[in-house]
């Protein structure tokens, strides 16, 4: 199920552009350049919204507007030859004064065309979101109030279709025999515990099976009350297995961790925003992928003392921070440096890290939150994510 995603067949939308009336030959000649210099991609020259344009030559400047006007970016390709470069420079300019988003490049500058190639793969990444389906089973936290996001705008803004689910619906995580993986790879003295965390894991991904889905978010605080089991050690599980898995129903944090792994192919740790002091500002949460871990224990949920969580040391000296506002029009991005990681914090869910951010940066993140739950991975990967917001017309703030 999931691989198919990988292998699904991303048409880019390109149109070749020329003077009105110009001989055939000269689209033919550009259509065969394309071949040559990006042949690993599939085209689709008649597309009425084209993320790239390939100037052929001067005269084409109007119609190039006439198709960029409500496009969110567009990739202006340009060549020595037949005025295209003046062509091109016009329409950037033109761009440019209208604040439309893009990147120009020469189709003979390598730089500029691996550019291209990063830009075309970005694309193909937030279109293979398309069909895929989001399982959120129960419902979103009460106390989610600026997180929500309705099955329509999902849909319309990523392609990305919501099934709900009832708890009642998923399968009784006391009927499954424990895995030994499971119970392996989590060691615990509470051997009870984990057993349970290893029926609810099992559970979800009979859930995720039988409704083919690609990414699942989990109100699981009442599972936690009623049944004294937390899901916390499930969700690490299943984002290990490159599976979106996120917490409280939160559906703006799973559809940002599902943008993330499809642009960067890594799934990012869903975080708790604890505190802001300064530059400095500490995230926490209970579950964490153990693949963006240099090690961990399980441990006692925060909140509750039930159940099982996850106590871990995040990898890695730096991190990209993200957070999508719930109506998908802006976004916080940041790259940061890691000042201090902890397991077992106190007044704070079981990972923590602690970063430092220059002061204007820790500013907007103070005063201008987008939500609570902010998406940590290791490195940076800021221009991809930035490139991948561009694409869908969303803006940084």
């Amino acid at each position: 199920m999931f691989e198919s995603i990988d292998k699904q067949i991303v048409m880019i939308p390109a149109r070749l552009l020329t003077f009105q009336n110009a001989p055939a030959e000269l689209t033919k000649s550009g259509q065969e350049m394309l071949k040559i210099h990006l042949g690993e991609f599939d085209f689709d020259f008649g597309a009425v919204n084209p993320v790239l344009l390939f100037i052929l030559s001067g005269g084409s400047e109007r119609f190039a507007i006439e198709v960029i006007y409500d496009q969110p970016f567009t990739i202006l390709l340009a060549l020595e030859r037949n005025n295209s470069w003046a062509a091109a420079t016009e329409i950037k300019a033109w761009m440019n004064q209208q604040r439309v988003e893009g990147f120009m490049a020469d189709l003979n500058n390598q730089s500029d065309l691996d550019k291209v190639k990063q830009l075309l793969r970005i694309y193909e990444s937030l279109e293979k979101l398309k069909g895929q389906k989001l399982g959120l089973i129960g419902t979103p936290s009460d106390w989610l109030v600026a997180s929500g996001i309705s099955k329509d705008l999902l849909k319309e803004k990523t392609g990305i279709e919501l099934k709900r689910i009832n708890w009642e619906d998923v399968p009784d995580y006391k009927s499954f025999e424990p895995e030994n993986y499971f119970l392996e790879k989590y060691p615990y003295p509470n051997r009870q515990a984990v057993t349970d965390a290893s029926g609810i894991n099992l559970a979800f991904r009979r859930l995720i099976a039988e409704n083919q889905l690609d990414a699942i978010s989990v109100e699981c605080f009442s599972i936690v009350k009623e049944k004294s089991v937390t899901a916390c050690l499930s969700l690490s599980d299943l984002n290990d297995r490159g599976i979106p898995a996120g917490c409280e129903g939160d559906l703006t944090s799973i559809t940002g961790m599902m943008v993330v792994k499809a642009v960067t192919g890594i799934i990012p740790w869903m975080a708790n925003l604890i505190s802001i002091d300064e530059g400095r500002v500490r995230f926490a949460h209970c579950t964490a992928p153990t693949q963006l871990l240099e090690s961990f224990a399980v441990d006692t949920h925060f909140e509750t003392g039930l159940g099982t969580a996850i106590a871990g040391l995040f990898a890695g000296d730096s991190v990209t921070i993200f957070r999508l506002s719930n109506d998908l029009r802006t976004a916080f991005l940041c790259n940061a440096a890691i000042t201090a990681r902890r397991q077992h914090p106190e007044n704070a869910c079981r990972t923590m890290i602690e970063v430092k951010l220059p002061s204007e940066t820790a500013q907007t993140l103070k005063q201008k939150p987008l939500g609570n739950h902010h998406l940590i991975l290791p490195g940076d990967h800021r221009e991809a994510i930035s490139y991948a917001l561009k694409m869908r017309g969303i803006e940084e703030i």
